[in-house]
């Protein structure tokens, strides 16, 4: 089942009884919960509860498991983090699925793709749950997807522009959602848009900081990537650093690859296929060749050591993380110590 047949079931009240839902597409799933809401929440007759699979006590909620005819309310309850439900909460939940009932229906809603071997995907299988793994568009489907997106708001991008929004979202549905419901919020009455209406726009958005953060730290503009690392962490710092530390990781493998290819001589498609640039294979035209003029294989390799170093520190060692980023983005220090003076823009 696609994604908008799942949400068309939905508005209709067809979904049944019991059905497990995998998703780690945040658009999706905020999509899926708004929809939910919308139908079951709003119904007078319907009562409407969304649990945490970590806190569940299956044995209450496996109480109203059978057809509730005596003057109980009708109920859906939507279970979260269903990929982290026990053994004991999932055979509890085996009355629900045993006795299907048009007045009591249970979501099962995994955030993340699950593997076959995951044990609440078994469950389903084992008790012929209907089962649906909704996962991220593939390449080729992102534009298709922007357009109709953008279409069902009344109006249409030129190609420039959307290739600017995949770019710069990193192709996170919920980001190009986001943006594109700017865009229709200010472009009034207009029904084109070019890629000179919506820069502007989407300047404060935190995409744009962390897209403008990644451009100047390869062209090596010093002034503007502390600026635009600012801005980031102003809308979220955890996530801000994230993000950052990911996209500039993602960027310089990418380029320590073209250069390997430039060297063996590869043909402009074949880089595109290889390197996987889909939407933005327009950076082999002049980005990527002006990168490599600033950028040796060494230097980003030793870039690459001191973003690892930022990750480790945001993840495990709990040191100051944003110190040390902010080190490797304005390029003077190694991320490792205030004192050690260790030039990497040079």
């Amino acid at each position: 089942m696609a994604y908008e047949k799942l949400l068309n079931t939905i508005k209709e009240g067809k979904l049944p009884s019991i059905i497990l839902i995998c998703s780690e597409e945040t658009f999706f799933v905020e999509g899926i919960l708004k929809s939910l809401r919308s139908t079951y929440a709003a119904a007078s007759q319907w009562s409407y509860e969304v649990v945490d699979a970590i806190t569940l006590d299956a044995a209450k909620l496996t109480a109203s498991a059978a057809t509730l005819s005596f003057g109980g309310d009708t109920k859906l309850t939507v279970i979260r983090n269903s990929h982290k439900l026990k053994k004991d909460q999932l055979a509890a939940l085996e009355k629900i699925a045993a006795n299907p009932s048009t007045e009591r229906k249970l979501v099962l809603l995994a955030e993340k793709t699950l593997k076959p071997s995951e044990s609440v995907l078994k469950w389903a299988k084992a008790n012929k749950v209907s089962a649906l793994q909704l996962t991220h568009p593939k390449p080729k489907e992102i534009k298709p997807w922007l357009r109709k997106l953008v279409a069902s708001k009344g109006f249409k991008i030129s190609e420039p522009t959307l290739e600017f929004l995949i770019d710069l979202s990193g192709t996170n549905l919920m980001g190009i959602s986001q943006m594109v419901t700017k865009i229709d919020l200010y472009r009034g009455d207009k029904k084109n848009i070019e890629l000179e209406d919506v820069e502007d726009l989407l300047h404060d958005s935190f995409e744009k900081g962390v897209y403008e953060c990644v451009n100047a730290v390869f062209a090596k503009n010093r002034k503007k990537a502390a600026t635009e690392f600012h801005r980031v962490l102003r809308f979220n710092a955890k996530e801000g650093i994230s993000q950052i530390v990911r996209s500039l990781m993602k960027e310089a493998f990418t380029l320590m690859r073209y250069i390997e290819m430039r060297e063996k001589g590869l043909s402009r498609e074949e880089m595109v296929t290889k390197l996987k640039l889909g939407a933005r294979k327009w950076l082999l035209n002049k980005e990527y060749p002006n990168r490599i003029k600033k950028w040796t294989k060494e230097k980003l390799h030793t870039f690459l050591l001191r973003l690892a170093d930022v990750d480790f520190s945001l993840r495990v060692t709990g040191r100051d993380a944003e110190t040390m980023l902010e080190q490797v983005i304005i390029g003077n220090l190694a991320p490792t110590s205030v004192e050690e003076y260790d030039e990497i823009f040079v």
